[in-house]
């Protein structure tokens, strides 16, 4: 029985490739989910009391925590599966769904999640800003880092 590796399967990638491919997903995604960030503040203008748009620090702190868990899943992924992009393309969308169900909550039900006075705008732009760092990260792990 052989083992599968970078070398005999083009779609495991060496261990540095994905770390930096999940550097280049933090960094990018960080970087156009701020400028979400603002220009989605500017258009909605939303509640103060709002807690995820308060402050840029939410977008940073949560964006890159995320993304360093997918960073470790997408390692996890590369290590043990045969197809490491379709298995993380399912991950992802998984993930990309599921991280939608707060942001759908705060519309549904607000007092479920007290976090200050969602509008539809607000939340809006969350999502917006989840679709961002899904594109972002999906490009950074099944094309930036497989490019030779």
């Amino acid at each position: 029985m052989s083992t599968t590796t970078a070398t005999t399967n083009p779609q495991k990638l060496p261990f540095s490739r994905v770390l930096m491919a999940g550097g280049v997903a933090i960094v990018g995604s960080v970087i156009a989910n701020l400028i979400v960030y603002w220009i989605g503040g500017m258009i909605v203008q939303p509640n103060p009391d709002f807690q995820p748009l308060a402050s840029p620090m939410g977008t940073i702190i949560f964006t890159t925590f995320f993304l360093v868990i997918a960073t470790v899943v997408y390692a996890v992924i590369n290590a043990f599966t045969r197809n490491p992009l379709r298995v993380w393309g399912i991950v992802a969308w998984v993930a990309l769904i599921l991280s939608l169900i707060p942001d759908i909550m705060l519309l549904i039900n607000p007092s479920a999640m007290p976090m200050g006075t969602p509008t539809l705008g607000a939340v809006l732009v969350l999502i917006v800003m989840h679709f961002v760092a899904f594109a972002i990260t999906m490009w950074a792990f099944t094309k930036w880092a497989h490019q030779r």
